[in-house]
């Protein structure tokens, strides 16, 4: 199976979150486990049609469902559904230039159970807003932290980044940790700053 065919902007979003992300999910599982020794849990909500999905990514294997799951996810994704066609075709440019850079993490990056954890103490809103994209104005989404909802009074950090540098670091011209410094940064920028000192720590970028 390949990229494009996970991220086809033809697809509804049920279909790739609960069938084509599962199915290469479980095509790549040993590369999975070079880089995950726990399971992984994300959800997305569109604010503009009521819709949830949440996705689990397992060690033996994935799948994805309408609605919550029992446990809490690592992270969710708020978004509009009409802007759903339009983020699949440009996550599409991006993923299979990414994968090809996968070669230079392995024996850098691996997310254990302990990391996992010490994740758990974050909770927030990330607002996160592309710019300088090639099809028109910018891609604006949210990303909750350790819930599938705003805590009460959560810090929002919001986070500015241009299509440019997600390309230069999707084709490996740039690395993580310089990427981000490249990154505008605004409202509360200390949740960002915990966010990025935490996995530099955890991880050797």
């Amino acid at each position: 199976m390949k990229w494009s065919e996970v991220f086809d902007p033809d697809l509804e979003p049920g279909e790739v979150i609960c069938a084509q992300i599962p199915a290469i999910h479980q095509a790549r599982l040993e590369q999975f486990r070079q880089f995950s020794s726990t399971s992984l849990l994300f959800s997305i909500y569109f604010s503009d049609t009521d819709e949830r999905y949440t996705l689990l990514l397992g060690l033996e294997e994935s799948h994805g469902e309408s609605g919550e799951m029992i446990d809490f996810p690592q992270a969710t994704a708020r978004g509009k559904a009409s802007d759903w066609q339009r983020a699949m075709e440009l996550t599409s440019r991006l993923v299979e230039p990414a994968d090809e850079q996968i070669e230079r993490y392995e024996g850098r990056v691996e997310l254990t159970s302990a990391i996992k954890d010490g994740f758990e103490r974050f909770d927030g809103v990330l607002e996160i807003e592309i710019t300088e994209l090639p099809d028109g104005p910018p891609l604006i989404f949210e990303v909750i932290l350790n819930d599938y909802t705003d805590p009460p009074r959560a810090p929002r950090a919001s986070l500015t980044v241009t299509w440019s540098l997600l390309d230069d670091l999707a084709h490996g011209r740039i690395d993580p940790v310089a990427a981000a410094k490249k990154v505008t940064l605004r409202g509360a920028m200390g949740l960002a700053i915990d966010l990025g000192g935490f996995f530099a720590d955890e991880f050797d970028l």
